[in-house]
């Protein structure tokens, strides 16, 4: 396996107290091809957040590129703040006005084309949150049919979690 590179446009990683895992993903050129953009020109970034309510239950979507249920989050914005774009991301699918807290988890990806040649690096920052209220359906949110296709509130975790061997012990 090739060793990614760390991307010049991050010196400073973000959250450097905060737990850290690795990951690697290996994509197909063609889809390696529409993240470089946000890679090399972008922030390389992407914040999500473990929403919990005040019963316990954890917020997830799923849309039409994951395997199983995720949590809500999207790429970071050039000039956007992560626990911003976290906010953001969560209202967008979810609907649901989150008090976003501390970092759980900060992911060092590193994106490798099929034949496990080194393409980029990134981060996936994860942050606690708290929401109250109802998830409505995702016809009422808004968002694109190739974006989320389901969102709801989960009192445990779905068996179907993507990257779950992952993240499971930090939601």
């Amino acid at each position: 396996m090739t060793e990614v590179p760390e991307i010049p446009e991050m010196p400073d990683r973000f959250a450097p107290d905060a737990p850290r895992e690795r990951q690697t993903i290996r994509l197909s050129e063609e889809r390696l091809a529409s993240f470089r953009e946000w890679a090399e020109n972008g922030t390389a970034r992407t914040a999500a957040a473990r929403v919990r309510d005040s019963e316990g239950r954890t917020a997830l979507v799923q849309n039409r590129w994951s395997r199983g249920w995720i949590l809500p989050g999207g790429a970071v914005e050039p000039g956007e703040r992560p626990v911003a774009a976290a906010q953001r991301e969560v209202r967008e699918e979810t609907g649901l006005e989150a008090t976003i807290e501390n970092v759980v988890v900060v992911v060092d990806q590193s994106y490798e084309n099929e034949a496990g040649e080194a393409a980029f690096s990134a981060e996936y920052v994860v942050y606690a949150a708290r929401a109250e209220g109802e998830i409505p359906s995702t016809e009422q949110l808004g968002v694109s049919a190739d974006e989320i296709t389901a969102a709801r509130w989960f009192e445990t975790l779905p068996e179907r979690l993507h990257d779950g061997d992952l993240l499971e012990r930090y939601l």
